[in-house]
């Protein structure tokens, strides 16, 4: 068994808003190992992006607040560390790429300008512009993008949806991460798109050597990229297991209600 790259445990979040509280976790407690691709399967308002959010502190905080537990980073606690030392990790160690890519890009600047500007915020020395945008364009051919030298020069609005999803892959990458965050990243895109950014991740992930977190409410989704998946509800887990366990053997009640959900036409086609 590999050794966990992130631990979270017995995890507290609350968002405090003038006279009301909202709990979000109250014992929330998982592992990611390294090498792996775990995901975190649930429906909408379970608290998975959150949980993913929390693990980059990209949450505000207020409204949110902590009351409770650890997140530790290569035996690092994430949550004691202070915005400075949180800038060595977040997006450098720790990268994410997000649902919505139009949103997540800057409308007003270049593909080139924003990956750029990325590029020499996390180099390790000092880059000219000129140097970066070459690495720039490096990494587009790696997220299988063949007109670099036009999409570097194009606005976000300009490029289709799975063209938007591969630079933010693109960027994410930019500084090598040893844990990659995928927060539902094909949910916009149409079904063959969804399946070449699928193999797209898995194919750097191996050649990168990352460790994935994959955000997801689709069991198909989980089919084809897990090595482990934990179950959420309601801000709790409620099931973990090997893909084999949770499509074979499911233990929870929401679970097989999950598995219920799926087309039968493809839940009999699964193979394991």
């Amino acid at each position: 068994m590999s050794t966990p790259l992130i631990k979270v445990q017995q995890l507290g979040l609350q968002f405090v808003k003038r006279e009301s509280t909202t709990t979000i976790f109250k014992d929330l407690s998982f592992d990611i190992r390294e090498g792996e691709v775990l995901c975190m399967v649930g429906e909408s308002g379970s608290g998975k992006s959150v949980a993913a959010k929390s693990i980059m502190r990209l949450l505000p905080e207020p409204p949110a607040q902590y009351t409770q537990g650890q997140i530790l980073f290569e035996g690092q606690d994430l949550l004691k560390l202070n915005e400075k030392q949180l800038c060595q990790v977040r997006g450098k160690k720790i990268a994410m790429v997000f649902q919505d890519a139009l949103s997540a890009l800057n409308p007003v600047y270049t593909i080139g300008t924003q990956m750029v500007d990325l590029i020499r915020l996390h180099a390790d020395k000092k880059l000219s512009r000129k140097v970066a945008l070459s690495e720039a364009k490096e990494l587009l051919k790696q997220v299988e993008i063949r007109n670099v030298d036009d999409v570097v020069k194009q606005y976000p609005f300009q490029l289709s949806g799975g063209m938007r999803q591969r630079v933010m892959i693109a960027m994410a990458l930019s500084s090598k991460p040893k844990l990659l965050l995928a927060d539902e990243p094909t949910t916009a895109l149409d079904v063959t798109v969804q399946a070449q950014i699928l193999q797209l991740i898995l194919k750097l992930k191996k050649q990168y050597g990352m460790t994935v977190l994959f955000i997801t409410h689709d069991l198909g989704v989980v089919h084809e990229v897990a090595d482990r998946v934990i179950v959420m509800k309601q801000g709790e887990l409620v099931e973990e297991g090997s893909k084999t366990d949770i499509f074979t053997r499911p233990a929870h009640p929401y679970t097989k209600q999950l598995l219920s959900s799926m087309p039968r036409i493809y839940f009999e086609e699964v193979k394991l």
